[in-house]
């Protein structure tokens, strides 16, 4: 141990060890003063069970990890000289300067709390705070002025979050930890589109806090499928319970500021937790399961509809409302990420490989819309349908999660299907984050919207006359995906015409619009389960008109 100006006095019964063969500095109950100016400078460990006086500096030189243990206690100021980093392996405190040079701190489970004027100063990617366990970097009486905490969650990972509060002054700390997790701080890790990084903030005096928190990462933490151009900070919250969950929405969502390392940040936060970056895992859920049937596939015997589709391989793993051969059904209003498009489900689910026909087999995609009270689509998302209605978002089993959105109860919610014309909800239902609002179009028409239309019901009974209880689903028979059902009009309106012109040159099994009952062959002869001709002419059954509309929402 180097001295430099010390200024020492010996209590009675206090012992000051310092070991020149090892370096160590050891203070048990002494009086330990570094004046104003002088540099202590220890090669070994660091340990003490009482505050060192004085504005002077310690300095963490070895060639190996020096052991930091405190005890809690305070120590004037720090600097990090060490390239084989320095390690908490107690709580400690500081109340000037935490100066780095070279190397790293990592807190382990402890925690080091910095006094209400103490400052941080040349952190850098290369030599910061490290996280590595429960232990935080703590700021007294954070104010106004933003304070820039240098932490990363490992040896390699720097990310750093700024915070400043315009409520009440309070202790802020912070950890930066591996991982996005679906609970928060537990359940599975998601494996894209988040940045793999938790932000934990805390508070010593809950409530009165008003944060900002940006957030600082590099491109290599960005997990697969990250869109940096639309993705936004996210809090989880743990209480209610009917409220939990990650609450990032739609609207908070925009583009990361800067070039390499990236940031957002995030305004008006007034209860702290844990915090991460990312799209769709990170946003706010809203569940919804809707039921409904398709009268193009509808199985007049079993009361289900078939897997012709699934049972064939045909059914695409992307869903097909972006693009060809579905055509685009997305609508333009929507300009937001994580709520519609390029949704995936795996041949497990979608495909022969899912096994069996069961009720809960897969039919086809649909694309469910959430409109707001005026009618307008502000979300969307494309989900698969069972054989018996339920729909489902693309693991096939849970209810769809149009996710990004907040909880309420002014919400439309639509089924659309690419050759059957769309239902909406009659009216207005509540959506919720933690339980899933049930919606069943099929068993009443006063359950679909049908607005002016004066034609035609919203619906078309799918089961048989003789069974006593009526079953509805969608017409069939819309080739061209316009909102309308014709066996009239010009070429490009008339779904009668392009269906006849899938025939030029088709070949089966096809996954085509004018496969109208949704058996992998395009067919105008044949039974009344492979006719589709027979299928399209059946939605005009005690309709005197030749145009079947969709209500227009």
């Amino acid at each position: 141990m180097k001295l430099k100006k010390l200024h020492l006095t010996m209590m009675a019964a206090a012992i000051l060890f310092c070991n020149m063969a090892s370096a160590q500095l050891f203070i048990d109950q002494a009086t330990f003063t570094i004046q104003a100016g002088a540099t202590v400078t220890v090669q070994g460990d660091v340990t003490s069970n009482v505050d060192i006086q004085g504005t002077g500096k310690v300095v963490l030189k070895g060639t190996a990890n020096q052991n930091v243990n405190l005890g809690g206690f305070s120590i004037p100021n720090l600097e990090i000289d060490n390239m084989a980093n320095a390690t908490l392996t107690g709580n400690a405190k500081v109340s000037g300067d935490v100066l780095f040079t070279n190397g790293k701190l990592l807190l382990g489970n402890n925690n080091l709390a910095l006094g209400s004027a103490a400052t941080i100063t040349s952190a850098t990617n290369a030599k910061y705070v490290v996280t590595n366990g429960t232990g935080r970097l703590i700021k007294a009486a954070l104010g106004a002025t933003a304070f820039n905490f240098p932490i990363g969650n490992s040896l390699t990972a720097y990310s750093p979050v700024a915070v400043s509060n315009s409520g009440t002054a309070d202790s802020i700390g912070a950890r930066a930890n591996v991982a996005v997790f679906s609970g928060g701080t537990t359940g599975p890790a998601f494996t894209k589109e988040v940045v793999n990084n938790t932000w934990t903030l805390t508070e010593a005096v809950a409530g009165g806090s008003n944060l900002s928190v940006t957030a600082t990462w590099n491109a290599a933490d960005e997990l697969t499928n990250f869109d940096r151009t639309r993705a936004g900070l996210s809090r989880y919250i743990t209480t209610p319970a009917n409220n939990m969950g990650w609450d990032l929405l739609n609207t908070q969502a925009t583009g990361a500021v800067g070039a390499g390392p990236y940031t957002f940040t995030r305004m008006g936060v007034t209860s702290v937790g844990t915090f991460a970056v990312g799209t769709r895992p990170v946003l706010s859920p809203l569940l919804v399961a809707p039921k409904i049937f398709l009268h193009g596939s509808y199985n007049t015997t079993t009361n289900v509809m078939n897997d012709a589709l699934r049972t064939t391989n045909l059914i695409p793993l992307t869903e097909p409302y972006s693009s060809a051969p579905g055509g685009s059904l997305l609508s333009a209003s929507n300009a937001v990420r994580g709520s519609g498009g390029g949704e995936t489900s795996p041949n497990t689910v979608v495909g022969l490989a899912a096994g069996a026909s069961t009720d809960n087999s897969i039919v086809d995609w649909v694309l469910v819309q959430l409109h707001n009270s005026g009618g307008t689509v502000i979300s969307q998302r494309a989900a698969l349908l069972q054989r018996d209605g339920d729909v489902v978002d693309v693991d096939g089993t849970s209810p769809v999660n149009l996710a990004g959105n907040a909880a309420g109860t002014d919400y439309f919610v639509s089924v659309k299907h690419r050759n059957h014309l769309g239902v909406r909800t009659a009216a207005v239902v509540a959506l919720a984050k933690t339980t899933t609002t049930n919606y069943n179009f099929s068993d009443a028409l006063a359950k679909a919207f049908l607005g002016t239309v004066t034609t035609n019901t919203a619906m078309i009974r799918v089961n048989l006359p003789a069974q006593p209880t009526p079953v509805f689903g969608l017409f069939s028979g819309n080739a061209n995906s316009n909102g309308t059902t014709q066996k009239t009009g010009s070429a490009t309106t008339n779904d009668y015409s392009i269906f006849l012109a899938a025939f030029s040159g088709t070949t089966s099994p096809v996954y085509l619009r004018t496969d109208f009952n949704l058996n992998g062959t395009v067919a105008k002869t044949g039974s009344a389960t492979t006719n589709d001709y027979s299928k399209f002419l059946s939605n005009f059954t005690g309709i005197a008109v030749n145009i079947i509309s969709q209500p227009n929402f």
